[in-house]
């Protein structure tokens, strides 16, 4: 017997460094998913095969050194779909995982949405993930991944709003740039920035998704993607690739997304040329990984011990 823990990639679409004070963030829970699987073997248990993918300084590694007398009960290992490429939330979804079996202890019960509280996660995982240098890591995306589909969560106000994709006149693509930053060295040299325009564009999402204006959706991610600019936000590589997706037919606006944009762009498109824009973008030497209507659940929990 078995139990499997199904957790979904996560993109930013906006928020990305708002979400650091606190701020409002949106984030998209994708296919493919990653998977924990575990096996009860009693007391001499083996956690290599999830050491093979775990760095031992990372939140997930850390947590399971904190609870090593629990964990030693499982055999524990660990599956990534997105074989190896960052930005899509491996690091958090090896947290969520195992914090949910760490769970499981209290309520050996596949109904654990009573006991997964997002403040009790959220503090679980700062002391792990931030040695006080810098800026802690949100821990929105640990949020969007653990509800799923497109979540709107605000840490400062309390709330948390699941959405679907709104707008039939739209269509986006994420694609990873091959490149990659690690986030937790960003975060350490990020020094205090002004929020002002980066919430003033993501109200203007906000407001989209609320009235289901396309238009004002492309005018908010345009405003995003200008207010990190301007803030420094994104990489120089990023920079580039935007400047020549802006250009091909059918892109409505384009943004990197995470710690300075490096891994992952939205493009928000034309449904009619998604395909036209995936060969496109391979020819870039982007990877096209998923889009609106590959939205994923959220966390899930499958099987039994």
């Amino acid at each position: 017997m078995s139990l499997d823990f199904i957790v979904p990639g996560k993109t930013f679409l906006a928020g990305e460094y708002l979400a650091l004070s606190g701020g409002p963030a949106l984030i998209f829970a994708s296919k493919p998913v990653f998977e924990l699987k575990v096996v009860r073997i009693g007391d001499s248990v083996s956690t290599k095969s999830l050491r093979t993918h775990l760095h031992p300084d990372s939140p997930a590694g850390l947590f399971l050194k904190i609870h090593q007398d629990y964990f030693s009960q499982y055999s524990l290992q660990f599956s990534d779909s997105y074989h190896g490429l960052g930005g899509f939330g491996a690091s958090t979804s090896q947290f969520l995982s195992l914090y949910a079996l760490w769970l499981f202890q209290h309520q050996p019960t596949l109904e654990m949405e009573p006991l997964l509280d997002y403040r009790h996660l959220l503090l679980e995982y700062e002391k792990v993930a931030w040695k006080g240098i810098g800026q802690k890591p949100s821990g929105a995306d640990l949020i969007g991944q653990l509800k799923g589909a497109l979540t709107f969560f605000d840490k400062n106000q309390g709330l948390i709003s699941v959405k679907s994709w709104p707008f039939q006149d739209l269509d986006f693509i994420l694609a990873h740039t091959g490149n990659k930053v690690a986030t937790h060295e960003h975060l350490k040299n990020l020094v205090e920035f002004s929020t002002n325009d980066l919430l003033k564009a993501f109200c203007v999402i906000q407001d989209a998704f609320q009235t289901v204006n396309s238009s004002q959706f492309v005018t908010g991610i345009h405003g995003y993607a200008a207010a990190l600019e301007k803030l420094n936000f994104t990489c120089d590589s990023t920079l580039n690739l935007l400047g020549k997706i802006r250009k091909l037919a059918g892109v409505r606006a384009a943004k990197g997304c995470g710690a300075l944009g490096a891994d992952v762009i939205l493009i928000v498109c034309d449904p009619a040329k998604t395909n036209e824009l995936r060969s496109s973008l391979s020819s870039l030497n982007m990877i096209s990984l998923t889009s609106a209507n590959e939205v994923s659940a959220g966390l899930q929990i499958k099987g039994s011990l």
